[in-house]
């Protein structure tokens, strides 16, 4: 039996595309400065070359040089958080308890703290990275 299987998603390139066209429309700048700033060229997102590999380097360079870019759907063509990402156990899912007021509210509180220190740790890597660029 033959299975065939139809990606109906975009690729990472396409995405990239997509970022690009919004970006430049924002920014007021063209596309192939968009490609620039991520250290590529529009030529690698046509014809045949938008269908190869994205080089890591440049999806650093666009969730660093873009933050408003959602990482999540850059990467995997899906407009969740992953935070919002749930696990299908059945047994987690029919065996749960809600939740009371007090532990919905310290559940807040330890997640705004965890924004907080990845909030610090972006900064903290955003500074690596300048340091890595100068060398």
């Amino acid at each position: 039996m033959c299975v065939v299987m139809v990606n109906k998603f975009t690729n990472i390139k396409e995405r990239v595309v997509q970022v690009a066209k919004k970006v430049a429309k924002k920014q007021s700048m063209s596309q192939e400065a968009f490609f620039k700033s991520i250290g590529m060229t529009s030529a690698s997102f046509r014809g045949r070359a938008l269908n190869t590999e994205l080089n890591s380097q440049a999806i650093v360079n666009i969730i660093t040089k873009y933050p408003e870019v959602d990482i999540y759907w850059l990467l995997l063509g899906e407009q969740k958080s992953p935070m919002e990402v749930e696990i299908n156990d059945p047994g987690e899912t029919y065996g749960r308890v809600p939740l009371t007021q007090d532990q919905k509210d310290e559940m807040i509180a330890l997640l705004k703290s965890q924004i907080e220190e990845l909030k610090s740790d972006k900064e903290d890597l955003r500074a690596l990275l300048k340091l890595a660029r100068k060398k």
